[in-house]
Order: structure tokens, then sequence, then C-alpha cells
């Protein structure tokens, strides 16, 4: 399915047969204008008869301002075999961007931007069994002048050009070639500011939408677009890089600048999901949180202490390890319905948890300090005949622990250990088959080892596959997890970085766009725990990951690199990977808890709400905060999708009819678009 299920479903506008006034002339059109020929406008025209459909002028531009509407006309001509042209109006009309403008019927065919967001769409008319297209393109420009600013610096920085900022060249926060999805809030824009109370000038620009912003900034140099222009300058994009400029106004020297660039690709689609991650937030617990604008914390489990968990990908399922359940650390099953309570029992295993597993759909959670097990989660019922406990190991190692299914359930990762299942350096990297008709593991393969990396940092930890089931992302860092020989507290540090495998054996790749994002020494090595969205979305993996990295000048997130600083991370990576790193620059998830440890974060899919079916639909869709919709948007209180078009031309691919622009008069036939009419 198309658009055509969402909010911004296009509606057909079905109008009479008729014609345009085109002359009066009666004669056998002998010699006469060929746009007035004779009997033209007769609504009984051959369908035979009409040759070529199309419209004067094919396409056509209108620049906004983000507010006032603005329109475009098109006259729809049809020719004749003859060579006869004459307006027409179509019988059946619609725009395949309908969140960008409406048309009203009639010819000329007059297609109205409202605002607020830019881009392009087709608007396909239908005559005679003929189809027409024509092009608007709608381009957004807005500027906003905050109270604050100074109005001689907005003067100045309007000048053009401007010598470059001696002070200030690059930001701390974000980072140049970020990858963003839509429907996150706005990015807090931070750099070391030279002396408070400048104002600056944040320019965006993209193919359709520019937007100037103008602040007065104080001495910590932090400063976000509106929630709304972010929204919207994101939607707007069609591909284009994402340009930001910051100029500063020196206000003690009376100069402007230019300061500072960067450029940003912006993936058109919103992440989806939700992070369950652990927090020491109220003494410890797990939390929920659904990245997109609006999303904070939910406690799960009526806040208790849970460590180690796992979230099956279907969304369903959450197995941790709880203290003091009737085995102090003994694995627990939990429903994750997606109403309150967020979390209920499902059932206590009752044996020691230590690092789980749960499969796709929570059958199956695999668990254990050494060795490994398999057991059901809803009756706790180990598996004795799985294969798993039996598992060979290579010289020199332990035990199994880190256990991670693939989002197809037919692979389980894991780590062997040289000491215990908490604490080690020597390691490697494996991989098993599962099927879990028979609950058997099979097939061990063992990938890289620490053998691969330095000496003092080589402990292979917290496996994840990525969602084509081949890759696997995992960190290697100085020890395997939060504890060192000097302790396992908030002082305690760590140094890591993710790599990637593929499950064939290729050689590791290090994540470094991913690791070394910051333009700080001090910041790299800083990354651990990663885990996958369980599904791609607008063509890339995402992985949340733990890092100790300074948040740019955020004084709850800066300072020593101890585990009281882990917070949670995403980044964005390609879906073709070969030797070359397919990561980008990270960005820190906003709505989690700020001044707290918040680590191993899991990805898993949630409950969403779709855009309603229609322009005119009054109930369903509704909402409070963009993290509720499925696109990641939320406008006027309702979810609308802006990130497919609503219907598919004549000769194009459908699997309905609805699919098609103008149906049920176009019908998908045999999986393409067609008009009965010849």
């Amino acid at each position: 399915m198309l658009r055509s299920a969402h909010l911004f479903a296009a509606t057909t506008l079905v109008v009479a047969i008729g014609l345009a006034a085109c002359g009066s002339d009666t004669s056998d059109g002998a010699g006469s204008d060929p746009t007035k020929g004779p009997g033209f406008g007769d609504s009984n025209v051959d369908p035979g008869a009409v040759k070529r459909l199309f419209f004067d002028p094919p396409t056509a531009t209108v620049t906004i301002d983000g507010t006032n509407p603005q329109s475009a006309s098109y006259t729809l001509k049809a020719e004749l075999g003859n060579g006869t042209v004459g307006d027409v109006v179509a019988e059946a009309l619609q725009f395949d961007r309908p969140d960008l403008a409406k048309l009203a019927p009639g010819n000329p065919v007059v297609a109205t931007a409202p605002g607020p967001f830019g881009g392009t769409g087709k608007i396909h008319a239908v005559y005679k069994g003929q189809e027409a297209l024509a092009e608007l393109r709608i381009v957004v420009k807005v500027e906003y002048v905050d109270p604050s600013a100074d109005p001689d610096g907005v003067a100045a920085l309007k000048g053009s050009p401007l010598a470059q900022d001696p002070k200030l060249s690059t930001l701390l926060y974000p980072y140049d070639k970020t990858v963003f999805p839509l429907g996150l809030a706005s990015p807090l824009v931070m750099w070391n500011a030279p002396q408070a109370n400048d104002t600056y000038r944040i320019h965006f620009d993209e193919d359709n939408y520019s937007f100037d912003g103008y602040y007065k900034v104080g001495a910590l140099g932090q400063q976000r677009v509106e929630q709304a222009v972010w929204d919207h300058v994101t939607a707007s994009n069609g591909g284009s890089p994402l340009n930001l400029k910051v100029a500063r106004y020196d206000a003690a020297a009376k100069v402007a600048y230019e300061s500072a660039s960067q450029a940003w690709k912006i993936a058109p689609a919103s992440m989806r999901g939700a992070i369950y991650y652990w927090t020491t937030s109220g003494g410890g617990h797990l939390s929920k949180i659904q990245p997109g604008t609006g999303g904070t914390p939910v406690q799960l489990g009526g806040g208790q202490c849970m460590g180690c968990h796992a979230v099956s990908a279907d969304g369903n399922t959450l197995v941790a390890a709880v203290e003091n359940a009737s085995v102090n650390r003994s694995w627990v099953s939990f429903d994750l319905p997606g109403a309150t309570p967020p979390a209920t029992l499902r059932k206590d295993g009752a044996e020691f948890g230590a690092n789980v597993a749960v499969n796709p759909n929570g059958k199956y959670v695999v668990y254990g300090g050494g060795p490994m097990h398999i057991a059901d989660t809803f009756s706790g019922t180990p598996i004795t005949t799985s294969g798993l406990e039996t598992t060979p190991l290579d010289p020199g190692m332990k035990i199994l622990t880190h256990p991670a299914f693939s989002p197809d359930g037919k692979h389980l990762a894991a780590v062997q250990s040289s000491d215990t299942w908490v604490s080690w350096q020597d390691s490697k990297l494996m991989t098993l088959d599962f099927d879990e008709a028979t609950q058997v593991f099979s097939n061990p393969k063992g990938l890289v080892g620490s053998a691969a990396f330095p000496a003092t940092v080589r402990a292979i930890a917290y496996p994840s596959f990525a969602p084509d089931s081949q890759q696997i992302a995992f960190h290697v860092a100085d020890y395997a997890t939060g504890c060192n020989a000097t302790g396992c507290d908030a002082n305690t540090k760590d140094v890591g970085a993710i790599w990637m495998q593929n499950a064939s054996g290729s050689a590791p790749i290090r994540l470094d766009a991913l690791n070394d994002s910051s333009l700080k020494a001090e910041d790299h090595n800083l990354a651990y725990e990663p885990t996958f969205n369980p599904i791609e979305r607008g063509g890339y993996f995402w992985v949340v990951f733990t890092s100790t990295r300074d948040w740019g000048n955020k004084p709850e997130v800066s300072g020593a690199a101890n585990n009281g600083k882990k917070r949670l991370w995403i980044a964005a990576i390609d879906k073709t990977t070969g030797a070359t790193d397919p990561s980008h620059p990270a960005f820190f998830l906003e709505g989690q808890e700020l001044e707290t440890m918040n680590m191993r974060g899991f990805w898993a899919l949630a409950s969403c709400k779709s855009a309603a079916v229609s322009q005119g639909e009054t109930s369903g869709g509704t909402c409070a905060a963009g993290f509720e919709c499925c696109s990641g948007f939320c406008d006027q209180g309702k979810c609308i999708d802006v990130t497919e078009v609503a219907c598919r031309a004549i000769g194009e691919a459908c699997t309905e009819t609805s699919d098609c622009c103008n149906s049920p008069s176009i019908q998908c036939v045999n999986g393409k678009c067609v008009s009965p009419v010849h």
C-alpha cells in the first residue's frame, strides 16, 4: 500500500467530462486556429480520437514563506488525431503529494500550496483514457528573528560576503556528516562561544527549503531552532544534503562573521520502535523510550532492580535478570503490551540468568553464567536437548556468554570467554545456527578473536546482528564490561570501540565514523554495547550504543569518561558493506534521563499510530507528540506521513487499484496501473 492509507492520502477529484471555452467556430476547421477545432467541445468525443493529453505549463514553481499560501495554474489540453488541440476538463484529477498542495478542478487546474512543507509532486489528469502529468515544485523560505536578537547584529549578518570568524570555526555538536532520521527533536547545536550575548544566524538550506534564524546566545554557546522548523525542513528534504551554517555578530567589535558549517543527510523514515535500557535513575531499573519528539522514559517492572536484559525483536517479550527473584538474578520473562502497565510478569525461570538473549518472537530465552542454557519463556521449562550446553570451545576458553539472536531467528551470536561471564580479556566471537522447530543449535563457527586486536584492548563483547542477519556489531575494549581490575562503579573507566564483521568470516571493520565522531580526541574510543534496530529504516541500519563521550558542552554529560557518564547514542550504518567503514557519525538520544548513567539499550519493534486515512478524517491517528506516530510526525494533533507519494502513474508498478492515481478510473492490472479505456 502507498500513502493512500495515510492522512495525506490523495482524494481523487472526479469531474464531469467537458471543456473550457474553446471558441464557437462550427466550420470544418480548414484554415482555422488549431486550438479551436470544430466540435472539440463535444463531450461525446471518441476516446480513440485523443492522440495526446498534456498540461501547459508542464512544470511550475511556487515560493512560499512557510505561512502564506501560493498558487500555480495549469491548463489541460488534448490533441486529436487530426492535429486539433483544445482545452479540456479532466475526467479524474489527483496530486500525488497532497501533503504539499491541494487541487481545484476545472480548467485551469489550480494547485495551492499552503505551506509549511517544500518538495515536488506530480498532478495526474485523465481524459478519454489518456493521462497527462505536470510537476509542481514548492520552495519554502523562512526567516525568524528572535526577540532577543540585536537588530544591528541581524542587519550585519544579512550582509554579504562575511569574513571568516577568527574565533569560531567548528561546532562541538552535532557532528559533520551525521545522518538523521525523521521525527527527532530539533538537535541542540553547541559550540565554544567566544563571548556571551553575541547574535547568531542559524542557517539551513536544501533543495526545497531554507531557513534563517537570528538569536542572541549566552556564554555556553547553545541554540536549537524551533521544533516546527526542524520538522518542516526535514520533512521537506528530498535527498539533497541539509546544510548548516552558523554566523556570528561580535557585539563588542560590531562585526559579522561566517563561523562554522556542516552538511547532514536526512533519512526518509522515522526510526520506529522502542529502546529498553538500564538506568541508575531512582536506584537502578529498566526504562523504555521511543525515540522522537516528546519521547520520555517509561519505568518498567515497577522500578524493581533488573540488570542484564534482552527484548524480542517483535517487542512483545522482555527477559531480564532480576535481583531478589526466586533465585537472586534469575531470569524472568515479562509481557510487553502496548498499554499500561508497561511490563507484566510472565514467568520466573528460577535459574541464574547472567547475560540473556530472547529469540525474535519471544518464545525462547538463552541464559546462564556457564554453560548457557535455553528455556521456554512461557513455561520456564529448560530444554536439555538443544546441544547448547555442549558447544565446543577453543583452547583456553572457559564459557560461552553474551548471546544474541539474529532478527530472522536462525542464528545465535555469542562470545567465548577466557574467564567468567562478566569479566575477561581474551575472547572470541562465534555463531551457531538455531532451528526453532526442534530447538537445536548446530554448526558452531568461530569468527574474530582477541589476537586480531592490540594486547591492551582486546576484550570482545556484546554482539548484535544487523537487520540482514548477516552483519554482527560488537565492541572491543580493555575489559569486557564496565567492570575492571579496580572496581565496577560509576568511577570505573573503560576504553573501547565498536567493530562489525560479516557472519561469513570476512575481516572485521572498525566503525571509525561512529567511534570517533567528535573533533575532540579525548572523545574517541569510548563506544560500547551496540544493539541494532531489528528493521532497516530509510535505507539504513540503525544502532544504539553506550558512550562515555561528552555531549557537546552540556554540563550534565561532560567531564571524566567513566561509567557514570554512560549515555545512549545512535548512528546510521550503510546497508551495503564491504571493506570500508559503513558507519556515520552518531547523535545523542534525547529524552533519556540526562543526569544518570544509561546503558545497554535494546531496540525492538513497538506499537505506533498510523496516519489517518484521508485529509477529511476526524478520528484515528490522533497524537500529542511525534514519537507516537509511525511516521515520526504529529501535526495539529494528527499523525501525518510525508515520506511517500500517494499514488502511481499509468505504467508504474502497483499491487492493488487503490495504489494508482485516479483510481478506480485507473486500475491495477497484472501489477501495473493501466487505463481500461483504449
